[in-house]
């Protein structure tokens, strides 16, 4: 068996601008699994750097160096097979270099293992910011929601430039803690021009204590950054902490446990879908066909305001294959 890092950076087509962070470009690690004539490819995009409790893509890249790589290597030559994709979470820890590397592996392992990333397109959530060099994303008929990056020091003009949209907007704080007032404001100055469907990550990351003014004035409130494992799940429905939760795979360590975190969440009556880190339309359609498969509803699988399709991650799959990303770490373990 044979695997093959590779590291791609682009431009992001229009920088967005969050509470913490300037994006406007983002460095993808793609993983090729190769054994015998079948191999598997798939991707993550880490933060730049480390980021309200997410691993930057250097810490990333090295964990998958010196311990994820050898030590899934190291499972494939002692059980003389490549291990199942749904096992590969419990080979690591729960941090949030671990779970990045993990899902990485689970991916490429996935596809190794025949796993299919086909999905029917559907509509889902664009991207953009009233912060900096404010813009909203051109409503396109593939797009059911517009996350909005907002924070303390957002205009109030800048909400005049929801007018024309008619699909609902997220105002999403990335855990930039502001005053629950002010979230009551950005809230009656977007409901001018849209309806909200919820704020997110008003909190700081890991603070399940919803703002009562919040709850007590019916906004629908979600978490993101503070969700990582399914005891956060728990946290959240325990305090009453959100009514909606967002999930990014990645993040937590893969598609099997993204799908044992959206079955927690249903069953505790939060509502769940996708988030993703600006991936190339390979990870993305992994979203798509896991959100597609679990029947979630609108999820960050969109690039450039439209789904991506399986030609689309395939014209990626072959850049990779061909070697025009920069190889950053070969492994191989020989054939028995």
């Amino acid at each position: 068996m044979k695997a093959t890092v590779s590291r791609f950076t682009r431009k992001i087509h229009h920088p967005v601008q969050a509470s913490g962070e300037r994006h406007e470009a983002r460095t993808s690690l793609f993983l090729t699994l190769e054994a015998g004539d079948s191999f598997g490819v798939a991707e993550i995009a880490p933060q730049n750097k480390a980021l309200n409790g997410d691993a930057g893509v250097d810490e990333v890249l090295e964990f998958l160096r010196d311990v994820a790589l050898p030590r899934f290597l190291s499972v494939r030559r002692r059980n003389d097979d490549v291990p199942h994709w749904a096992r590969v979470p419990a080979m690591f820890g729960t941090d949030a270099a671990s779970r990045m590397a993990s899902a990485l592996i689970e991916g490429a392992a996935f596809a190794l293992q025949g796993g299919v990333l086909d999905v029917a397109l559907a509509p889902g959530i664009a991207t953009g910011s009233l912060l900096g060099t404010a813009f909203v994303p051109e409503q396109t008929a593939s797009m059911a929601m517009v996350r909005l990056k907002v924070g303390s020091d957002v205009r109030p003009e800048a909400f005049d430039l929801l007018s024309g949209l008619d699909i609902p907007v997220i105002l999403d704080y990335n855990a930039a803690a502001p005053a629950p007032e002010m979230v009551l404001e950005h809230v009656a100055l977007a409901s001018v021009h849209a309806s909200v469907a919820f704020v997110e990550q008003v909190v700081p990351v890991g603070d399940f204590n919803p703002p009562s003014a919040l709850i007590e004035a019916g906004v629908r409130i979600s978490l993101d950054e503070s969700i990582r494992t399914i005891p956060d799940i728990r946290h959240a429905a325990r305090y009453g902490a959100a009514a909606t939760v967002c999930i990014k795979p990645a993040r937590v360590g893969g598609r099997a446990l993204a799908k044992s975190m959206v079955a927690e969440a249903r069953e505790l009556g939060i509502e769940a879908y996708f988030g993703g880190f600006f991936e190339t339309a390979l990870g993305r359609l992994a979203n798509a066909a896991l959100a597609d498969e679990l029947h979630l509803g609108p999820s960050d699988t969109l690039l450039s305001g439209i789904p991506v399709s399986l030609d689309d991650a395939s014209t990626v799959v072959q850049r990779v294959r061909a070697g025009e990303f920069e190889t950053v770490g070969v492994f191989e373990v020989p054939e028995t």
